[in-house]
C-alpha cells in the first residue's frame, strides 16, 4: 500500500472519529430528551459488541477501490441530510450511534487485521518446512530407479527399432532430469515449463503403452506470463499411472488441462480395477503432501475435488495462477 493512502486513511478516520463525536453530544442535547439521550447510550453500549463483530466480520472483505462503496457512502450522506432537513430530532437518533459505530467496527477490523497477519506469518513458516519436506521428496522421486529403469529398458529396445524415436526419447528424459534436478529448486516455475516436464514425462510412459488410445491429452489456452508451484500436477498423474487398468482399453486415462484467464483447470481421469484400490500409494509427494501444498501455497485459491464413479477415479483441480 503507498504511503500516501496510509496517510489519507489516518487523515479521515481521525476527522471522522471527531466529527461525529462532535455532533452526537451537540444534537443530542438539543434537540433529545435527557431521559432520551440516556436511553440511546444505554442501546450504544450494548451494541458495541455487534460493532465490534461487523467490523470482525466484513471490514477486511472489503474492496475500497468498488464503486458500490463509493455509491453507498454517497446514499449514507444522503440520507442524514434528508433526515437533518426534515426531523431534527430523526437526525439526533441518527448520529447519536454513529462514532461508536465508526470506532468499534475500526477496532473490529484492526483486531481482524492483527489475527490474519499473525495467522500468515504461521503459515509462511509452515510452508516453508513444507517446502523441505517436499524437495526432499522431490529429491526421492528424481532418483527412483522404477520409473528410470523402465524408461531406459524402451530406449533400449527402440534404439534396434526406431533411432530417431529413441534418440528424441533420450532428450526427452534428458529434459526431464533437468527439470527436476534445477527448475524445481524455485518456488514458482514457468507454467510452459511444467507443461513442457508433464508432456516429456508423457510421452515416455507411453513408449510402454500397449495401445495409443490409452492415453489421451489435451492442453488449452494462452499460459504466456503465467507461473505455477512445481510439480503440483504430477503426482496426480502418477497415481493415474499407476492404479489405471490395463493399457490395451481405449481412453484408459484422459488428462485435459485448459488455462483461461489466469485460471487452470486440470482434469485427470482413469480407469480402475476396485481390487487394486488398496495398494501401497505411489512413490513421490503423494497425494497427501499435494493438498498441503495446495492449500498453503493456494489458500482460497484453488479447488480440489477427487471422487470415484463406475470404476473411475476423478480429479478436478482449477488454481488461480500468479503472473510474472
Amino acid at each position: 500500500m503507498k504511503k500516501s493512502i496510509v496517510v489519507y486513511a489516518h487523515i479521515v478516520f481521525w476527522i471522522v472519529l471527531f466529527a461525529t463525536r462532535f455532533l452526537s453530544p451537540v444534537f443530542g442535547s438539543r434537540y433529545l430528551a435527557v431521559v432520551e439521550y440516556g436511553y440511546i447510550n444505554v442501546f450504544i453500549t450494548f451494541m458495541m459488541p455487534v460493532f465490534f463483530y461487523v467490523g470482525y466480520l466484513f471490514v477486511m472483505k472489503i474492496n475500497w477501490r468498488s464503486k458500490y462503496l463509493t455509491i453507498g457512502v454517497f446514499a449514507a450522506l444522503v440520507l442524514y441530510l434528508a433526515l437533518f432537513l426534515l426531523s431534527k430530532k430523526a437526525f439526533a437518533y441518527g448520529i447519536a450511534p454513529l462514532s461508536s459505530f465508526f470506532l468499534w467496527t475500526t477496532i473490529g477490523g484492526l483486531f481482524r487485521y492483527f489475527i490474519d497477519w499473525f495467522k500468515k506469518k504461521n503459515d509462511v513458516l509452515l510452508l516453508e518446512k513444507e517446502n523441505v519436506s517436499s524437495k526432499l521428496a522431490v529429491l526421492k522421486s528424481q532418483i527412483n530407479p522404477h520409473f528410470l529403469y523402465n524408461t531406459l529398458h524402451n530406449i533400449d529396445a527402440l534404439i534396434y527399432e526406431d533411432r530417431d524415436k529413441a534418440s528424441k526419447s533420450l532428450e526427452k528424459l534428458s529434459d526431464i532430469m533437468r527439470y527436476m534436478l534445477s527448475d524445481t529448486q524455485t518456488d514458482f516455475v514457468d507454467l510452459q515449463k511444467e507443461l513442457d516436464y508433464l508432456s516429456n514425462y508423457l510421452a515416455l510412459q507411453q513408449l510402454r503403452l500397449k495401445s495409443e488410445r490409452f492415453l489421451h491429452y489435451a492442453v488449452n489456452g494462452d499460459c504466456h506470463g503465467l507461473t505455477i508451484a512445481p510439480m503440483i500436477l504430477i503426482p496426480f498423474v502418477e497415481n493415474a499411472f499407476k492404479h489405471s487398468v490395463d493399457s490395451t482399453a481405449e481412453n484408459g486415462l484422459v488428462i485435459r488441462i485448459d488455462i483461461q484467464h489466469g485460471l487452470l483447470t486440470f482434469v485427470c481421469s482413469n480407469r480402475f480395477n476396485p481390487s487394486d484400490t488398496d495398494k501401497e500409494k505411489s512413490h513421490g509427494i503423494g497425494l497427501e503432501n499435494v493438498r498441503k501444498r495446495l492449500s498453503l501455497i493456494y489458500d482460497k485459491k484453488h479447488t480440489l475435488s477427487i471422487r470415484t464413479a463406475d470404476s473411475v477415479y476423478n480429479v478436478n483441480l482449477t488454481i488461480e495462477l500468479n503472473a510474472h
